[in-house]
């Protein structure tokens, strides 16, 4: 009866959280091409037509210094709001862990849906149709296999993989990488996050077993899921937006 109940709590937190990202990444979509066949702009954003190789419409921002501010500003508002959310997971009340996790998940909505209009958003579209996919598909095997992921030894595997994709981003960042190099990158983080999942989703099952069942521990874990998630979608943006 305990797992039951954390489990419900966990994807009651979670499915709300992945209601708002994903709400505002297709809000978002759908205002940015309102705006450009109504020949207008979204929020100061000007846009303009092209073509990709598979002959496809393909609607691209226009780069200003005006666009630059703004994607500065809504880039640095998903990240505060994230690590603020983090902060507060650990320190405060479940209200507040609410607040902040949901304040991120509107920056990080709203940043996705501009990265998919600024890469080609047919490839954007599929990236996440299979990021989707690919998280859902976690959650089933969690269920089916009944394997525990959140063993030391799993954990330990997924921990060191994070840690060579963290050196891959930092060298990445000072150093210009060849498309190919990205593409890898963005396969080893999306089988990396992927693993993770498995590992959140498997600690619900340890957390009930140990009798913490409560809405803190409830959104604790549904935030680990939660920023999985958010780093498989990224991944397969990345993914799509050099292939």
């Amino acid at each position: 009866m305990d797992s039951t109940s954390l489990t419900l709590k966990v994807y009651l937190i979670l499915g709300f959280e992945l209601i708002i990202l994903y709400g505002f990444m297709f809000l978002i979509i759908q205002q940015c091409k309102k705006a450009f066949y109504a020949k207008t702009t979204f929020l100061g954003i000007e846009f303009a037509e092209a073509v990709n190789q598979k002959r496809q419409t393909d609607i691209t921002i226009v780069q200003s210094t005006g666009t630059t501010h703004f994607f500065f500003f809504l880039i640095l508002f998903a990240i505060l709001s994230l690590w603020t959310a983090t902060a507060v997971i650990i320190f405060s009340t479940s209200f507040l862990q609410i607040v902040f996790m949901t304040l991120s998940a509107i920056g990080y909505g709203s940043l996705i849906g501009f990265i998919v209009m600024d890469m080609d958003e047919n490839d954007g579209i599929t990236g996440l149709k299979l990021a989707t996919l690919t998280s859902g598909a976690m959650f089933i095997i969690a269920a089916v296999t009944g394997i525990n992921f959140a063993n030391p030894i799993f954990v330990m595997i997924v921990a060191a993989l994070i840690l060579i994709l963290l050196f891959a981003e930092f060298v990445s960042m000072f150093k210009k990488i060849s498309r190919g190099y990205a593409r890898k990158k963005a396969i080893a983080g999306i089988i990396t996050f992927s693993l993770s999942l498995l590992v959140s989703i498997s600690s619900v099952n340890i957390s009930a077993d140990q009798g913490l069942n409560n809405w803190d521990t409830a959104i604790s874990h549904a935030f680990d899921m939660y920023l999985n998630i958010i780093n498989i979608i990224l991944y397969f943006l990345e993914l799509m937006g050099n292939s």
